[in-house]
């Protein structure tokens, strides 16, 4: 009853402060990373799921790894397995997501040549590449996204974001690729797993933490044997 009466809450107060709040340019502090987060991108300060996946990836071994994010969003977790001495490949849909990572790569790490960022549907211009590790965030609601910032949250009325990152893995990952994907339990995770059994990968939970009234799962995906 009490977390019901939370959410009520912060979808009828704390939600539209934060809409009104995020129109504007923000910096976020994350230990010693400074990032300016820019309209319209996932904000980490404000959403459970990248704090979550934040603290689960300082646990990794990532020294001289291969890491991708997929949809990299303010770039957080990039910069996180950056600082772990790792080389980065990082990609969004959203040209104001890859200004800012671009900006705060800058900011934070002047000079350093170990990341790249680029602009990409998924992997469609992407190199093809066996990375060590893949790091996804996605957009789990099941409607279609009508504007940029949008993509962050929907994904596609049908499930076509799971379709085309199923589709797409086995060209940028080998069976000794960590790939590592969070959700939450507002969304349909049994529909995005039949999505990745369709395309023959694994949905395996690894991880689980409660914040509020919302449950993060960090799931291992593997190849079907």
């Amino acid at each position: 009853m009490l977390e019901s009466l939370h959410k009520k809450t912060y979808d009828v107060f704390v939600q539209p402060f934060l809409k009104h709040y995020l129109k504007k340019e923000r910096w976020f502090v994350f230990e010693d990373l400074k990032l300016k987060i820019y309209p319209g991108v996932f904000h980490p300060g404000y959403f459970f799921s990248t704090k979550v996946f934040a603290a689960y990836i300082q646990r990794l071994e990532l020294n001289n790894k291969n890491v991708c994010e997929v949809g990299a969003g303010s770039g957080l977790l990039s910069f996180i397995a950056l600082k772990k001495g790792a080389k980065l490949y990082s990609f969004d849909i959203s040209l104001t997501a890859v200004k800012g990572i671009k900006e705060n790569l800058e900011t934070n790490f002047p000079g350093n040549k170990n990341f790249t960022v680029c602009h990409s549907d998924l992997f469609d211009f992407v190199p093809e590449n066996n990375f060590d590790f893949l790091l996804i965030n996605p957009p789990y609601f099941f409607s279609d996204p009508q504007t940029e910032d949008a993509h962050a949250w929907y994904c596609g009325k049908n499930g076509e974001y799971f379709e085309k990152l199923f589709a797409q893995l086995a060209r940028y990952s080998s069976p000794s690729s960590d790939i590592y994907m969070i959700l939450a339990d507002n969304c349909d995770i049994e529909r995005i797993s039949a999505i990745a059994k369709k395309r023959g990968y694994l949905l395996k939970s690894i991880f689980e933490k409660k914040i509020k009234w919302e449950k993060n799962f960090i799931f291992k995906i593997t190849k079907q044997q």
